[in-house]
């Protein structure tokens, strides 16, 4: 009997601990799409099919091999997305990440992803406020290491995408 209770609390503490992960992973992603971080790479995407179609040219690649190789925006986009998760978890608990999306869901956080510039006075001491909570203070201590993280990250993720887009280019008959 003591063993089964022994299991069904080893079960429960796992299953807990899995579904607090999975939240931290979603809310991070979440976090990507309203600071704008899963638009940079949707757009870095757009950038590298830009890149290969001048690098391709003379080889006259039709529309449908470049409109095919394009339906992998999305997963390539979720993947490194997903990778980037990684870099957040070490710096950022999970509180941390929900006083994040608050404040950059308002009005001077949306404000300050767009264009710091044109925060009003409002907004600047809105920033400011949050700025100098422990979440604030902690993104001002921790993100020089979060940019060298990423950075890392999105390196080894283009490199990996354009190899890839060129492969399947190869395996299309189109080589360089």
């Amino acid at each position: 009997m003591m063993k089964k209770l022994y299991i069904a609390l080893f079960l429960l503490t796992s299953l807990s601990g899995y579904a607090q992960e999975k939240t931290y992973h979603e809310e991070v992603l979440r976090y990507f799409q309203v600071n704008g971080t899963a638009d940079q790479y949707s757009n870095a995407t757009k950038g590298l099919f830009d890149l290969l179609k001048n690098q391709y040219a003379s080889k006259n690649v039709p529309d449908a091999v470049w409109n095919e190789l394009k339906t992998e925006t999305p997963k390539q986009v979720d993947r490194i997305l997903n990778m980037l998760v990684s870099a957040y978890r070490g710096s950022y608990n999970q509180e941390d990440i929900q006083n994040m999306l608050a404040f950059y869901e308002t009005g001077a956080g949306r404000q300050m992803l767009t264009d710091k510039t044109a925060l009003d006075y409002e907004q600047q001491k809105e920033v400011t406020v949050f700025y100098n909570t422990p979440t604030g203070q902690k993104i001002l201590t921790v993100e020089p290491d979060i940019a060298q993280n990423i950075g890392e990250i999105s390196e080894i993720w283009s490199r990996d995408l354009y190899r890839m887009m060129v492969d399947k280019l190869a395996e299309k008959g189109y080589t360089m």
